[in-house]
């Protein structure tokens, strides 16, 4: 089989992410220092200001832009504030490919223009766009000789166990669209599961961005600033802390979304009633909510029914006081709650010196975009008669795109929330190792016999 391209980590900056040295393939320590340098403006504020006042470039991917007509000037929102360049023709073709692509701008700040006491807008010029590489040439070859879940595994730095693809097919339904339309999927699991962590990951290799739950001004546009959210420019959308929807501020906030989820999740479009200067649109976003578990928080919501109780039952109940859930949970393919107390770290793809491997960025990301073209072929399953056999087809697409094999019954039930991957890939595993030694005794047995017959 081909060797594969393998790719370890040294973290000599430790603030660095694991994603963003891999995107940025900073191995070595001078790498390193300089892309944190770069990085650090856009998450901090001080660090803003501190860039602007020595003339440094800020290296960031957007979080949503805004067009200024008066001065003809591109905004980017970064979490530590704005950041303003010229607009031209080129720059306008690569805003225009952020859906597909994952593209990092560079610029180098100028000046500070105040906007009240205690915000400002620095502006500069685009110094660098970085648009994430492909190599399809050896993805291909890859593919040709290894299972595409086995692939995708060793991209985010797993061994491919039926473990830990079970932890993490959740995460990865979403990255595929079926049938014209995006899929949703929601993963309950204890802490240190690699939710977020591997959100990281994909953000790096994919059209994906991990937030909490956004505001709507966030997650589709503001109209008084004129400026798109998220759903305009990113194909996945990973929605962290979900479990604390309870709290005021995020229950708040996910009332002001839900309609507006709702539409968006269903169609594709993402519109507020509200008045604006920036248009509808239309973008398959797929989501997943995600949030942490334990059989402490599973009990609180199930109580001596837990058994009785769908995936879907449950995440009924958690979200029945704050929205009328039914509409949100009938566009999730796939919900799970998982408390067994697996630890991530267990099941990572760790070299001779102790070091996680991730397969090549530029073949990891050109793996995962011809799956998600295969996914263009796959064919209607079952005639939908209700919204579960929809799924039912988008996730049987999914698995068969990714050459894993469950039965019909399995996926149904898996869609209808009455089991989980988790359980399904380490049932078949043991089954599988049980087969495997009754095989091994009758190997073992026939061959007592044989040389019994000859005499040994």
């Amino acid at each position: 089989m081909a060797e594969l391209p393998f790719v370890t980590i040294k973290k000599y900056v430790k603030e660095l992410s694991d994603e963003q040295i891999v995107t940025f393939e900073a191995w070595d320590k001078e790498a390193q220092q300089s892309l944190h340098k770069k990085l650090l403006p856009a998450q901090n504020a001080l660090h803003l200001e501190n860039a602007y006042r020595k003339g440094q470039t800020v290296l960031f991917k957007p979080e949503s832009i805004r067009i200024s007509h008066k001065y003809n000037y591109l905004y980017f929102y970064v979490p530590s504030g704005q950041i303003g360049v010229p607009l031209t023709d080129e720059l306008l073709d690569y805003i225009l490919q952020l859906r597909s692509s994952n593209i990092y701008f560079e610029v180098e700040l100028k000046k500070k223009v105040a906007v009240g006491n205690v915000r400002a807008i620095y502006v500069g010029d685009l110094k660098a766009l970085y648009e994430a590489d492909y190599d399809f040439d050896r993805a291909k070859e890859l593919l040709r000789e290894y299972k595409p879940i086995d692939l995708i595994m060793y991209a985010l730095g797993y061994k491919p166990t039926n473990t830990a693809i079970a932890s993490k097919l959740a995460m990865i339904i979403p990255l595929f669209q079926y049938n014209g339309k995006a899929i949703h999927t929601a993963t309950f699991t204890p802490p240190r599961f690699g939710k977020t962590k591997t959100a990281s990951i994909l953000r790096g290799l994919t059209s994906s961005y991990l937030t909490t739950m956004p505001t709507p001004s966030k997650l589709v546009y503001d109209g008084a600033k004129g400026k798109y959210g998220l759903t305009y420019f990113y194909s996945t959308l990973y929605i962290d802390e979900f479990d604390k929807i309870q709290s005021s501020k995020r229950k708040d906030i996910f009332k002001e979304s839900y309609e507006i989820l709702l539409t968006g999740m269903s169609e594709g479009y993402w519109t507020r009633e509200v008045s604006s200067k920036v248009g509808d649109f239309n973008n398959l976003v797929g989501f997943c909510f995600m949030g942490n578990w334990d059989q402490k928080l599973l009990e609180t919501y199930t109580g001596i029914e837990q058994y009785n109780k769908t995936a879907r039952n449950i995440l009924y109940d958690m979200l029945h006081d704050i929205v009328y859930p039914e509409p949100f949970i009938e566009r999730l393919a796939y919900v799970e709650f998982v408390d067994e107390p697996i630890q991530a770290y267990t099941l990572l793809n760790y070299n001779e010196n102790n070091q996680v491997r991730y397969l090549h960025p530029k073949v990891s990301r050109a793996i995962i975009k011809m799956l998600q073209d295969e996914m263009i072929e796959q064919p209607i399953h079952k005639l939908p008669e209700c919204e579960l056999d929809h799924h039912f087809n988008a996730v049987k697409s999914v698995l068969a795109v990714l050459q894993i094999e469950l039965d019909d019954d399995t996926v149904e039930q898996l869609v209808k929330g009455n089991t989980t991957f988790l359980k399904v890939l380490q049932d078949e595993q043991s089954t599988n190792v049980a087969n495997e030694q009754k095989y091994e005794e009758v190997d073992e047995q026939t061959l007592k016999e044989m040389l019994d017959n000859v005499g040994w």
